[in-house]
């Protein structure tokens, strides 16, 4: 979803171009994305910050509040989105991912990392861009109360298993940090994702560093 025509078909002629992706719409406002969202119900969707009738926050918040429905056309099957913006502040990232966003990327990222950010987002991954952008913020905010008790929930393979998440691990990486397969990595990062009521690696990315679990 973007309201910039050009830069939309410029995007769809990329995916398109690759082999294993398939473009299967383009929408210049939020409203009309969240339309072809529930009409296509793709695995991906990448979305604009700032798009008139509805804005880009508002438009993920609304996907992933279609995910969290046990009703409806989307049900749990809301795609992963992927945020594509000009601004690389802080809050930008932050507001992303507690919308739900899955990724973060700056239009001026090259082809090759869109696709692969478009891979991972896919596949529950993150992007060495995206960890790059959340370096950006390293440190936590002034005054925020450092709580390492908010991981108490977890049990002490998903609190490992969290730490590295929040670090830009991939699940192979983990798998071969923690010396278990991929599909047990799997299992915790659910675990992880349930039990602190996040929706994507880059919310456990955002959640650590604004609790000051992990540093820069």
């Amino acid at each position: 979803m973007d309201d910039q025509l050009l830069f939309a078909l410029g995007i769809r002629m990329q995916i398109d171009a690759a082999d294993d992706l398939v473009c299967v719409g383009v929408a210049g406002d939020g409203r009309a994305g969240l339309d072809l969202v529930r009409r296509e119900r793709p695995d991906v969707v990448l979305m604009d910050l700032r798009m008139p009738v509805l804005d880009g926050l508002a438009a993920t918040a609304a996907l992933r509040d279609d995910g969290d429905t046990s009703v409806g056309d989307v049900g749990r099957d809301a795609p992963r989105v992927v945020v594509l913006t000009t601004m690389r502040h802080d809050e930008a990232v932050r507001a992303a991912a507690r919308a739900g966003a899955a990724a973060f990327l700056t239009k001026d990222a090259r082809p090759d990392v869109l696709l692969a950010t478009v891979r991972a987002a896919a596949a529950g991954e993150i992007t060495g861009d995206t960890e790059d952008l959340l370096r950006e913020f390293g440190s936590p905010p002034r005054g925020i109360d450092l709580d390492v008790d908010v991981l108490a929930v977890l049990t002490p393979r998903e609190r490992e298993t969290f730490l590295l998440v929040a670090r830009g691990l991939t699940n192979a990486q983990i798998a071969e940090a923690s010396f278990v397969s991929e599909a047990t990595v799997k299992t915790h990062v659910r675990g992880v994702l349930a039990k602190l009521d996040l929706r994507s690696r880059l919310q456990v990315v955002v959640f650590a560093h604004e609790r000051g679990l992990v540093r820069s």
